[in-house]
C-alpha cells in the first residue's frame, strides 16, 4: 500500500486514535485530560474512526473500555463492530504497522454484556490483536496478565490515574458547601458520592451508619442503577435523620460541593481495581477510606496513609468508628498529588507507544513519577 511512513523514531509526532479520546469528557474528564496533554506535546489525537482505519495512516489505536465499545447494543450491531474494527485494524497494520494498545482499567466489566458467543469473539480480538498493555497500577497489570495469559508476554506499562484538579472547580469552602446543601455544623460528615452501582455496596454503608451509635452524618448522592437498588438504599436509611440521600443525577458542581462539605469520603466497594471517585475526592483535598482491594494500596503509597486509609473485611460499625477517629486526625490542607501529575503520565504513555512501535529503541531511564515497563 502507498502512504507508508518511515520507521518510528524518537521525537517524530505520532498519530493516535483512541476509544474514547475526547467525546466522553462530559461524563469523565480522564481521557480528555490525558489526550489533551499528549496533544500538547505535538502529537495528533482523535476519537477512533473506523473509516480512518481503512483510509489514513495511524500509528497507535488505544482502547480503554473495549467491552463498552464493542459489546453494547443489539447483537447485529455488536457483531458488525467487532468485524469492522478487526478488518480496519488489519488494513491499518498493512499501511503503517499500526499498533493496538489496551489500557486495562478493569479486568472484567462490572456488568455482563452481550451473549457468550459475542463475548468469546471479543476476547479473541483482544488476545490476538493487542500489542501492548497499559494499566493504572502494577497490581492491575498483574491481574490483566493473569486473566489473559495469552497476553503475558506482551509489553506492559504502568501509567497512574491522574488527578482532577484541572477539570473541576474545587474552590468552594467546606462552610459554603455545607450551607449550599443545608448541612449544619456539628457531627462529622461522611460522604459517598457518584453513580451508584451494586458493587459499590452503598446499602451496607447506610445500614452500618443506621445501626451505629456514632454521632455522624452520612451523605449518599448519586443516581442508582435501577429502581430496586434505589429502594434498597431508601429502606436501609429507615428515615434515620443522620442519613441524607440525594438519589439523583449529580452535576459536576453538586458532586464537588458534596465532597467538599464532607470530612471524609468512604467508598466501601465489594470489588474494585481502580477508583476515579477516590481520585476526585483526593483532588478536592478530602481523605478517602477504601477497601484493601485492587490498586487501593498503591494509591495509599502514592499519596500517603494520612490521606488514604485501607481496611480489610467489611465496613462495619467498628470500621466506622476507626474511620471517624482517623478522619479527625490533623493533616495538611492539600493532598500531595505530585505522583498523579498529568505531564508525567502523558509522557509515559507516549513512551509506551514508541516502545511498542520500535521494540529495539533504547530509552533514557524513566523518572519515578512517570511509569515502569515490564515484560
Amino acid at each position: 500500500m502507498t502512504g507508508a511512513r518511515e520507521p518510528d523514531a524518537a521525537g517524530r509526532p505520532l498519530v493516535i486514535e483512541a476509544e474514547p479520546a475526547f467525546r466522553t469528557a462530559h461524563a469523565n474528564p480522564y481521557n480528555a485530560r490525558l489526550y489533551a496533554t499528549v496533544a500538547a506535546e505535538g502529537h495528533t489525537v482523535r476519537d477512533l474512526s473506523y473509516l480512518r482505519l481503512f483510509t489514513r495512516p495511524i500509528d497507535v489505536v488505544h482502547l480503554h473500555w473495549p467491552e463498552l465499545t464493542f459489546l453494547t447494543g443489539r447483537r447485529w450491531r455488536v457483531l458488525a463492530r467487532l468485524l469492522l474494527f478487526r478488518a480496519g485494524l488489519r488494513v491499518a497494520r498493512l499501511r503503517n504497522d499500526t499498533k493496538l494498545v489496551w489500557t486495562v482499567h478493569n479486568v472484567a466489566s462490572h456488568e455482563q454484556r452481550s451473549t457468550p458467543r459475542l463475548r468469546a469473539m471479543h476476547r479473541r480480538l483482544l488476545v490476538e490483536e493487542v500489542d501492548a498493555l497499559l494499566s493504572l497500577s502494577a497490581g492491575g497489570l498483574d491481574a490483566a496478565r493473569a486473566a489473559y495469559p495469552e497476553l503475558a508476554a506482551k509489553p506492559g506499562t504502568v501509567t497512574p490515574h491522574g488527578h482532577y484538579r484541572l477539570d473541576y472547580d474545587l474552590s468552594v469552602s467546606q462552610a459554603d458547601a455545607r450551607a449550599e446543601h443545608g448541612i449544619d455544623e456539628g457531627a462529622p460528615v461522611v460522604a459517598s458520592v457518584g453513580m451508584i452501582r451494586s458493587y459499590k455496596n452503598i446499602p451496607d454503608l447506610v445500614r452500618t451508619v443506621v445501626e451505629s451509635d456514632d454521632e455522624v452524618r452520612l451523605v449518599v448522592a448519586g443516581k442508582p442503577a435501577g429502581q430496586a437498588l434505589a429502594a434498597e438504599i431508601d429502606a436501609a436509611a429507615d428515615s434515620d435523620p443522620r442519613v441524607r440521600l440525594d438519589l439523583a443525577f449529580q452535576s459536576d458542581a453538586a458532586i464537588v460541593a458534596w465532597i467538599r462539605a464532607s470530612d471524609v469520603v468512604v467508598l466501601p466497594y465489594r470489588a474494585i481495581q481502580n477508583s476515579g471517585s477516590a481520585i476526585l475526592a483526593l483532588s478536592a483535598d478530602r481523605p478517602v477510606v477504601v477497601p484493601a482491594l485492587g490498586a487501593m494500596r498503591e494509591l495509599q503509597e502514592q499519596v500517603g496513609s494520612e490521606w488514604v486509609r485501607c481496611y480489610d473485611g467489611e465496613f462495619d460499625a467498628a470500621e466506622l468508628a476507626r474511620t471517624l477517629e482517623w478522619a479527625a486526625t490533623p493533616r495538611p490542607e492539600r493532598a500531595p498529588l505530585d505522583r498523579l501529575d498529568w505531564g508525567a503520565i502523558a509522557r509515559s504513555t507516549v513512551d509506551a507507544y514508541r516502545r511498542v512501535r520500535d521494540p529495539g529503541r533504547i530509552e533514557d531511564p524513566l523518572p519515578e513519577a512517570s511509569a515502569s515497563m515490564t515484560r
